[in-house]
């Protein structure tokens, strides 16, 4: 697999899921409730976005999701910190 063609085109959420639309026309997507972080962010938070080679950040929230991961098809491993903020 290039690299070049896991190049992130664009991010966009729908019906309660998270997708990635990549430069070879692939669109890898996620249930939003596998990202909790993200699933509580505003549109506005959502919108701020930077796009990068193998991932995405969204600096509002100071977190971003990995091609590779969502590759994958399964929940991502939650940080202690995203732990702490969802049992909170």
């Amino acid at each position: 697999m290039s690299k070049q063609n896991d190049q992130i085109a664009a991010v966009e959420f729908h019906d309660e899921m998270v997708y990635l639309h990549l430069a070879d026309g692939r669109v890898i997507g996620n249930p939003l409730e596998w990202h909790p972080w993200l699933a509580a962010a505003t549109p506005e938070q959502r919108a701020s976005v930077e796009l990068y080679e193998l991932s995405v950040y969204f600096p509002d929230l100071d977190d971003g999701l990995d091609v590779e991961e969502m590759m994958k098809g399964t929940p991502p491993r939650l940080s202690r910190s995203h732990e702490k903020a969802i049992s909170s």
